[in-house]
């Protein structure tokens, strides 16, 4: 399931800046091909985010070339623009509209972007919680008087959960999962690793480290039997 989420918003933040992008640039007489730099991922964002900070730009009439939009003359044949604006006063209304604007635009994009980066998070952390190898691990560890013992009163996950879950509908899988649980006496690491085969999970690992990197553990599925 987390793949499919992140595979979804990995292909958002990188095509969706790209095609917005193009249409600024087109708009702003600037070359959109600065977004063939898009083909790699993450640069296509960069790219479109330096384009709305950019000023727009105009076409002389008489040699054809580009540029600043406040020139009051081409630089490369001297001809004069007659679309100047008539007052000093008018051109920086025009210039904080623009800049306005673009901060704007830039603050929308990277609340998306930061939106759609919790909307990812979320989905992975209820994924990795909902998970059956989460949940069994959860309760062999409730259960287990020594881990208890061990780690005393108020056990608490802490942090976030690491690893991957991979299902192949509903009756195949992999999961490797790995988290912290934080008592009175200390904090521990778990790691499960287990595969489903015709709907069944099947544990080749489920293990208790009494402290992080040491190699001194429980092993669950040992306990069980």
């Amino acid at each position: 399931m987390e793949n499919i989420i992140f595979f979804t918003v990995f292909l958002t933040l990188w095509i969706v800046p790209v095609i917005i992008g193009v249409i600024v640039a087109k708009k702003k007489n600037r070359s959109p091909h600065w977004f063939w730099l898009g083909i790699w991922p993450g640069v296509g964002l960069w790219t479109f985010i330096i384009m709305m900070i950019l000023k727009p730009l105009k076409t002389c009439s008489k040699c054809g070339k580009k540029s600043k939009s406040d020139a009051k003359f081409c630089p490369y044949c001297s001809n004069q623009y007659t679309d100047i604006p008539e007052a000093e006063e008018e051109l920086k209304v025009v210039r904080k509209k623009e800049i306005k604007k673009t901060m704007a635009t830039v603050a929308v994009v990277l609340v998306i972007v930061f939106g759609l980066g919790s909307v990812i998070s979320v989905s992975v952390f209820s994924a990795f919680t909902n998970s059956e190898p989460y949940k069994h691990s959860i309760e062999m560890i409730e259960n287990n008087s020594e881990i208890k013992e061990y780690l005393g009163e108020d056990i608490k996950r802490k942090g976030l959960i690491s690893g991957s879950i991979k299902l192949n509908g509903d009756s195949s899988g992999s999961a490797i999962i790995s988290y912290k649980l934080k008592g009175r006496n200390g904090i521990s690491r778990v790691y499960v690793d287990a595969i489903k085969e015709n709907g069944v999970w099947n544990y080749n690992k489920l293990n208790f480290y009494k402290e992080q990197g040491k190699s001194e553990l429980i092993n669950l599925l040992e306990e069980n039997e």
